[in-house]
């Protein structure tokens, strides 16, 4: 624990609600691809991973420790994202900042996978992030902390090497452990089709569809076809061939989509 800590530390509690500044809209689209940033008509942002889960940033100073702006934002119908099941919260960056508990003098270090580890003294904290150390700890809120989990703590500064955990965590796919030769699709009701309704997908990517709706739908390509796909049941296919892959629903035909598969 720290002596000085609580003299240093600048208080003040985060706002944990809308992301995106007052500034106009991109055009509304129905492609993204894994690693996507996307909303609705909403400011709330989400980050779209390999399972097909939308995955929410809990406040602003989690977002800043991955992006530097809103550039790469897109938007999507409203339908298609409240299709999208619901992930955890994103967790900081690791190596990017530390952090302490509103409640906890405490400062730990965030590892890969939301792991915070506590820094046994001002000495390794000033090792690891210079002399302005207290600079670089946001105050995390209580009500965040069960979105991380606690591991060892770093009794040397050797143990821990923030410029390195930053590197081998570029991405909050990398952070969050996901498999990049999988992709997932939604389907949705009549109305909103299959989410997203076009892909990008490296070849060799296993695409699994799982259907969202109360109504049956399937899934039919050239080469792939699903049975009729109930309630939460799934379909999967490995894309091994590169090109542009359309199909549809064989229960809805006139609901359609595709897979564009790249090297």
């Amino acid at each position: 624990m720290f002596k000085k800590l609580a003299s240093l530390m600048a208080t003040g509690a985060l706002v944990a609600s809308t992301l995106m500044p007052a500034t106009a809209s991109a055009a509304v689209t129905r492609s993204f691809n894994p690693g996507s940033l996307i909303k609705g008509s909403g400011p709330t942002v989400y980050y779209y991973a390999e399972d097909g889960k939308r995955y929410v940033f809990p406040n602003e100073k989690t977002y800043f420790t991955w992006y530097e702006n809103f550039d790469t934002v897109i938007q999507i119908p409203d339908n298609m994202l409240s299709t999208l099941p619901l992930g955890k919260n994103v967790t900081y960056r690791p190596g990017k900042k530390m952090v302490k508990i509103t409640t906890d003098p405490r400062v730990y270090v965030v590892d890969r996978g939301g792991m915070l580890r506590h820094v046994d003294s001002e000495e390794i904290a000033k090792t690891l992030y210079n002399i302005n150390w207290a600079n670089q700890i946001d105050d995390v809120p209580d009500s965040f902390f069960t979105n991380y989990k606690v591991g060892n703590k770093v009794e040397s500064a050797s143990e821990y090497r923030p410029a390195d955990v930053m590197a081998g965590t570029t991405t909050i796919s990398q952070d969050k452990g996901f498999d990049d030769t999988m992709a997932a699709i939604s389907i949705g009701n009549t109305m909103t089709g299959f989410v997203p309704n076009s892909m990008t997908i490296k070849k060799g990517t296993t695409v699994t569809w799982t259907n969202q709706d109360s109504a049956s739908h399937s899934v039919i390509g050239t080469g792939f076809q699903s049975d009729a796909l109930g309630y939460n049941k799934s379909y999967n296919f490995k894309f091994n061939t590169v090109g542009s892959f359309e199909y549809k629903d064989g229960i809805n035909p006139s609901i359609t989509a595709t897979i564009h598969v790249v090297q």
